[in-house]
């Protein structure tokens, strides 16, 4: 008799709510996805849609503030990742600092 147990199954692709803006502080609130519970996430930046990363930032939780973004249009996503792997990115979120 073989007996197989299952690994740890990677997390589904979070989903990254609008921002919070306060002047140039910046809060980021996201939900998991379907899938492996995540133990951490990383947040893209990007200066457009398909661009390099501007910044990748590793967090844990299901909230971050920023304080003093620069002025600027960026696009966001984000990923989960555990033990079983990394999920998609999530839809990409537009956030715009006046």
């Amino acid at each position: 008799m073989t007996v197989t147990v299952a690994g740890t199954p990677p997390p589904g692709a979070p989903t990254l709510h609008p921002p919070a803006i306060s002047g140039t502080s910046v809060t980021l609130s996201w939900s998991p996805g379907a899938g492996g519970t995540p133990t951490t996430y990383t947040l893209s930046a990007r200066s457009s849609p398909n661009a390099p990363p501007l910044v990748t930032v590793p967090l844990t939780g299901a909230n971050a503030s920023f304080a003093n973004v620069p002025a600027g249009t960026y696009y966001l996503s984000l990923t989960a990742s555990n033990g079983g792997g990394t999920s998609p990115a999530s839809p990409t979120v537009v956030l715009t600092v006046p």
